[in-house]
This record gives structure tokens, C-alpha cells and sequence, in this order.
């Protein structure tokens, strides 16, 4: 038998004690060092994150819309404070209001955060004070538009996206956050120190928008003027450049609201009489209407499934182009019946319409477009003059960009280019086509029927000095609470800009005007002010040599005589198209028909003889035959023959001296408005 005495126990206890401490020193040392190692720096460490700044926003020439900028946010804990007053001293200086400075010299109060941030060299002494806690913080400066605010968006507090770009883009711009650390003393001080490891925040991306800041504040300020002068709601004008699809301008504007959404891209509106167009080159297309075919439109009055469809501009009977030309309903239902309803689905889908454009910008609306099966038996005519149907403006442009191009539908865009923080390009937009929906000859000749519209149709207050302009009008009643409203109406116009070679569509929506309500009185002035102005402006990028390439010619005329029409409004029509206009001009060539003057030489002054011995080297020029022509267009030939002009009074269009009379260059030529 084994005697076991105390000292053996003794000892194989304290090696089994021992033996668990150095398990238990391995365990905390070698399987949970990582977790003790953070515990411990989690104390002994204080830990801060940086804020990451944001990418820029930049418009199409590298202007900055938005950028970010450093700031310091102050707090202040009253207990904390050694020297009071000079603190309230320091925060009189930075404008601290006395509110803010009486809750500060309060020692009550635990915690003081001031509202406002401040430049960081505004405040290095305040932030060395006891009990004044700075914080750096990164903000958002924006260019001072109420137009550039709404397509870019919005950051809420501590930078987060709320809407618009800001919010579509945040993945780029928001970066990346950084990290920083202190120690921490036993009372909670922080000391800063070189040799802890801080990880620099990244920052985010830079976008560059499609957008041009010049031509947005042209078109804002074209709509705010629009706006007051007609008493409008508000409005949209959308600027897109067919060629590649890219959005060159997005103004919107609404009564009562400061800074909004881009409405042109998320409120959909009924078009009205824009839509037909579409329908004329759907038509021709297929080869079921010819240009100049003429059709009964009944004196302006049709009946189709119990409802009677009204014309502004009443005529027996009208060839395709002028259906377009003075926006007949009565026509374009007629010739509509040649499509079925499919085709007529078909041809408004392949449009985009009732789907988004895939721009990149949130909340954009799809519209409205019934399927077939749902149509009743008045769809077929109220779709094709622009009811039962709602569109963006930005699809609507988007639309008309097809028949400025050739047939492309584009998908629109609105970046340009992204560059990374290291300022490497990670994407560059390229011009995307959706689907071929005309050919280039049909559109040709859109373009040119659309040119008839401004210059002797229902939108000729559109209509420009030296380019030729193609354009579309329209005017849709409005729904208030699921009815048409009465009195309640959206006028439109969208110029093709120009004509021939286009670099513009531009499209305007006036809601509810007071004054007058249709698209060509309305709308086209708006349109035509916008186009004068990006030419005159150098920051606009239009193509000048093209322009300069292009001179106006006369409207074509695709039937064979002028059609007399008279105005008559019926309270019960379906008002669609511009203001009445008179009977349809002849075909006449407008301006920059005549060769140029020829150029005077080089005068001459012999210092030493007397200015009066000069001689005179004015050129003689031939007065130019102007009877006949409208008077703006007369005035334009006798100026660029050299010509003064004094206008008399009503008369042929004849002048003194006679047409053909050789006059000196400069002379005053008396004009009889025609």
C-alpha cells in the first residue's frame, strides 16, 4: 500500500496550477491575442473616421456645379471650459449668435453643438481652447441655379445622397472613408501622435455631365421670363443633341417650389398635336399616305365612334403635309385609319413611349401607353391627335431627335465621363442607338414639312432670321382631379435647330398659361429666344462653321395651291395646335438671297490736305424688287443691299426709288409695307 503524505500533494497541486496557468497564459497569448490585442487598443485608442470628400460635379466644358469643401464643425462642453468669457469672445467674432453664446456660458448644459461649420482658418484659435471639440467635416458648394440644383440633387447631413445625381451617382462620388486614431488618457484626453497609422480617406469620383451651364442658364432664365409674362404654373425646356443623344440642357420650374426634381424628366404630360409627326412618318414609311395626297377633313368637323373631333383651322380638304403643317385633327385622325391598331401600338412603342429612357437619373417616370386590349373606340383617333397617352419631355425630345438624325432613336444621357481620384477615365459615354425606327429619306422629308410649320404654319412666331428652323406645335387640355379642366391647357413647341443639319432639338412646355395658350404663341417665341441666344453665346456648343454653311431657303410647298382657312374656335372642340394664322404665304424666297455687297476699298487720308478733298468712294447699288415679299423679309433684302430703310405707309410692297434704280450706297429708301 502507497501512504500518500501532504507534501506530495502539495506539490502535485501546485504543478497541476502550474500546469493550468501556463494553459491559460497560452490561450490568452496565443488563441486570443488578436481578440485581448483589440480589446486593449480599443482602450487605450481612440478611433475616428474621416470623411471621404465627394467627387466634383462638372458641367460639358469642366465648369465645377458642385464640389466639395473642407469645413469644421464645433462643439463646446461648458463644464470644460477654463476661461468663459475669452470663449465667448471668440465665438462673437465668428458670429455666433448670443441665443448659441448664452446656452455656452450656461455650465449646465453638458454639450453645445453649433449649427453653422466654419473655414478651418477661421477658427484654428477657438479650436485650442478647453472644452472646444473641432471636428473636420466635408461640405457641399453648389452653383448658385435653381436649374443645375435640380438635375444634380441634393446631400442630406453627414453627406448622404437624397436625390437627383447626387443620389443616382453616390457609388462614384461619395469615396472612400479614412481612419484615424489617438491615445486616450485615463480622464478620456486624446493625444495625437505621428507614429500611429492613419489611413487617408479616398475621394470620390469626378463626374462630368453632359450638361452646359451657359445654355441651362439660358434656358432658366428663357423660362422663369415665359413664366411671368404669360402667368404661367411653370414649365420645362429640354435641349438634347440628336446626333449623340447627350442632354445639353433640363430646366424645369413650378409655382411655389424653390429646388426640386428635373420635372421634364419625371412628370409625364398628354402632348397633343405633337404626336403627329410621328404618325406622317409612320405613314409614309409604310407607303399607305403620300406627302401631297389630299383627304376630306369635312370643313374641319368629324365624327368618329359618337365623338366629334373639331379643327382650329377649318378647309375642306388638306394634303398630308399641310395636316402637319396647320396641325389638323380632323386629318390626321382620317389618315391614322390606315394604320391598325397594332400598327398604331407598334409605331408609339418603338418611340420609347410608355417604357424610361434609361438615363441615368432617378425616379424617372415611363409614361403612359395602354396596351391595345385596353383601348376603347375612341382610342385609335384620340391617340393619334395626342390624348390617352402621356410622355416626358425628355422622351418627347428624345422622339423628335430620331427625325433630326436620320431615324436613330438615341438613348439620351446626361455623363459624360467619370475620372477616379488618381484622375484615370473609368467611363466615357459613347452614343448609344435603341432601335431604327425611320429611314433617312422619310425623315428628310419630316424635316422639311416641319420647316413649312415655322415658316408660313402654326408656329411661325418660332421662326428665325437666318437659320431655318423645323419645328412642331401643340396644345393638349388638362386634367384636373381624373377631368379636363376648363381653361386649363399645356402649350409645347419642339424645334428641330436647323433644319437641315441638325445640332438641336429643343423642346418647350409652358403649364397653364394665362394670357394665350397655344403652342405656336406660347411655347415657339420661348424656343426661338433660347436658339438666338446659345448662337450668340460663345460658351454654347454649336458647330459655327456648319451654321455659317447654312443659309434660310423657302418653305417647300407640297400642294399645288394655297389652301384658304378662317378662324373659328368651337367651345366644344378639342383644342390641339397654335394660335389662327391667315391664309398660307406663297412660296418666296426669305433671306440671304442676294449676293453679298461689294466690298469698299481701302480709304485713304492725306494729312496734309483738308478732310473735305477726300474723295468720296461710295459704290452705287441696284433697289433690290421686294413687292410682294412679308415685310421683315423685304427690309432684311434692302439692308443687305446697302440700303436704309424708312417705313410708310400701307401699300403693294413697292418702293422709292422704283425697284432696279441705281442709288448710292447708304441711301434712305422710303418702303410701303406690303
Amino acid at each position: 500500500m502507497v501512504r500518500v503524505n501532504r507534501l506530495s500533494v502539495l506539490h502535485v497541486a501546485l504543478a497541476l496550477f502550474a500546469l493550468a496557468l501556463t494553459a491559460r497564459a497560452a490561450k490568452v497569448q496565443l488563441l486570443d491575442g488578436k481578440i485581448w490585442g483589440r480589446a486593449a487598443e480599443k482602450q487605450h485608442l481612440a478611433q475616428t473616421s474621416l470623411d471621404a470628400p465627394r467627387g466634383e460635379i462638372r458641367d460639358a466644358a469642366g465648369v465645377p456645379l458642385v464640389r466639395s469643401q473642407e469645413r469644421v464643425r464645433i462643439a463646446i462642453a461648458p463644464p470644460e471650459v477654463r476661461d468663459m468669457r475669452e470663449l465667448t469672445r471668440a465665438l462673437s467674432r465668428l458670429g455666433v449668435g448670443r441665443s448659441v453664446i448664452r446656452r455656452v456660458s450656461d455650465r449646465k448644459h453638458k454639450w453645445v453643438e453649433l449649427s453653422e461649420t466654419f473655414q478651418p482658418s477661421d477658427v484654428v484659435v477657438l479650436a485650442r481652447m478647453p472644452g472646444v471639440h473641432a471636428r473636420s467635416v466635408s461640405e457641399r458648394l453648389y452653383v448658385a441655379s435653381d436649374g443645375v440644383r435640380r438635375i444634380v440633387g441634393r446631400t442630406g447631413s453627414g453627406g448622404v445622397a437624397v436625390d437627383g445625381l447626387e443620389l443616382a451617382l453616390d457609388s462614384l462620388l461619395r469615396g472612400v472613408r479614412g481612419r484615424t486614431a489617438a491615445f486616450r488618457g485615463a480622464n478620456g484626453e486624446r493625444y495625437e501622435s505621428p507614429d500611429l497609422l492613419t489611413e487617408p480617406p479616398r475621394a470620390g469620383s469626378t463626374v462630368t455631365l453632359t450638361i452646359h451651364l451657359a445654355l441651362q442658364d439660358i434656358c432658366d432664365r428663357a423660362l422663369a421670363e415665359a413664366a411671368a409674362h404669360l402667368g404661367a404654373e411653370g414649365g420645362d425646356i429640354v435641349v438634347l443633341d440628336p446626333r449623340d443623344g447627350e442632354v445639353r440642357c433640363l430646366a424645369s420650374r413650378r409655382a411655389g417650389s424653390r429646388v426640386g426634381a428635373a420635372t421634364a424628366v419625371t412628370e409625364p404630360f398628354e402632348p397633343g398635336s405633337t404626336l403627329k409627326p410621328l404618325y406622317a412618318g409612320a405613314l409614309v414609311e409604310r407607303g399607305l399616305a403620300r406627302v401631297d395626297e389630299m383627304i376630306e377633313t369635312f370643313d374641319g368637323r368629324y365624327t368618329v365612334a359618337g365623338r366629334t373631333i373639331n379643327d382650329v383651322h377649318k378647309a375642306e380638304r388638306l394634303s398630308l403635309a399641310d395636316v402637319i403643317r396647320f396641325s389638323s385633327n380632323v386629318g390626321i385622325a382620317r389618315f391614322s385609319e390606315r394604320l391598325t391598331d397594332r400598327e398604331q401600338y407598334e409605331l408609339l412603342r418603338d418611340y420609347g413611349f410608355g417604357t424610361p429612357t434609361g438615363m441615368t437619373y432617378p425616379s424617372e417616370a415611363a409614361g403612359t401607353l395602354r396596351e391595345v386590349r385596353k383601348w376603347t373606340a375612341q382610342s385609335h383617333a384620340s391617340l393619334a391627335i395626342g390624348y390617352e397617352i402621356s410622355v416626358t419631355p425628355l422622351q418627347l425630345a428624345v422622339a423628335y431627335g430620331a427625325i433630326a438624325n436620320g431615324g436613330r432613336l438615341m438613348q439620351p444621357a446626361i455623363v459624360k465621363s467619370v475620372q477616379d481620384a488618381d484622375g484615370r477615365t473609368i467611363y466615357t459615354h459613347s452614343p448609344r442607338v435603341v432601335r431604327q425606327v425611320l429611314t433617312p429619306e422619310t425623315c428628310a422629308t419630316l424635316r422639311r414639312i416641319l420647316q413649312s410649320v415655322v415658316d408660313s404654319g402654326t408656329a411661325t412666331d418660332a421662326e428665325l432670321a437666318t437659320f431655318n428652323l423645323a419645328g412642331k406645335s401643340g396644345t393638349a387640355r388638362r386634367t384636373s382631379g381624373g377631368r379636363y379642366g376648363q381653361g386649363m391647357y399645356t402649350s409645347t413647341f419642339i424645334g428641330i435647330f436647323p433644319g437641315d443639319d441638325p445640332q438641336y432639338v429643343v423642346l418647350v412646355k409652358i403649364d397653364n398659361p394665362a394670357k394665350t395658350y397655344y403652342g405656336g404663341k406660347a411655347a415657339a417665341p420661348v424656343a426661338r429666344n433660347v436658339i438666338e441666344a446659345a448662337i450668340a453665346s460663345r460658351s454654347v456648343n454649336l458647330d459655327g462653321r456648319t451654321l455659317a454653311a447654312q443659309k434660310i431657303r423657302s418653305a417647300p410647298r407640297f400642294d399645288p395651291a394655297p389652301v384658304p382657312l378662317e378662324q373659328v374656335v368651337d367651345a366644344g372642340a378639342v383644342v390641339e395646335d397654335s394660335a389662327p394664322r391667315g391664309p398660307a404665304l406663297p412660296p418666296v424666297s426669305l433671306v440671304d438671297t442676294m449676293p453679298e455687297p461689294p466690298l469698299r476699298g481701302p480709304i485713304r487720308f492725306d494729312l496734309g490736305r483738308p478732310l473735305r478733298d477726300v474723295p468720296r468712294t461710295d459704290s452705287l447699288v441696284s433697289v433690290p424688287p421686294v413687292a410682294g415679299l412679308p415685310l421683315r423679309v423685304a427690309v432684311r433684302e434692302l439692308h443687305r443691299a446697302g440700303l436704309k430703310v424708312v417705313l410708310a405707309g400701307s401699300g403693294d410692297g413697292a418702293t422709292q426709288p422704283a425697284a432696279g434704280a441705281q442709288v448710292r450706297s447708304g441711301t434712305v429708301v422710303r418702303l410701303w409695307r406690303p
